[in-house]
């Protein structure tokens, strides 16, 4: 079963798939992150995004970015429907997980979704590594 990721205003922003890999999609069909060992979130890119702990979504600061429906902090918004899940990229080796921060409950600095398209995928970076090849 799908869960739906929201922002700190309770709005659907993301989800996570029940597929292998716990896919998150952003709600326009965009395929960002995955869970890994069932909390750390890595960017498809490779990145580590933060972790997901307790039905709340941290960055690597610790900080609270994202929510489920029992952990928002905020009445959840019903929201549009989902967008067609878009295809997804390979995954990028993953980067060294940060140190361990201090979870707390202070709300993140950066919104939901700004955080996990930092895991996206972009094409420009990809055309910039040596041995891309140019379309």
């Amino acid at each position: 079963m799908e869960k739906i990721l929201y922002n700190d205003k309770g709005e659907p922003v993301a989800y996570i798939a029940s597929d292998y890999q716990q896919t998150i999609y952003l709600w326009d069909g965009s395929p960002v992150a995955y869970l890994y060992e069932g909390q750390h979130v890595y960017g498809v890119n490779g990145q580590h995004l933060g972790w997901f702990r307790d039905d709340v979504l941290y960055n690597n600061a610790g900080e609270r970015a994202g929510f489920t429906n029992l952990t928002c902090p905020v009445s959840i918004a019903k929201g549009a429907p989902k967008k067609k899940k878009a295809p997804q990229e390979e995954l990028r080796p993953r980067w060294k997980v940060p140190k361990f921060p201090k979870f707390g409950y202070k709300p993140a600095w950066k919104g939901l979704a700004d955080l996990l398209k930092e895991g996206q995928v972009s094409s420009e970076v990809d055309r910039a590594l040596p041995g891309a090849s140019e379309d």
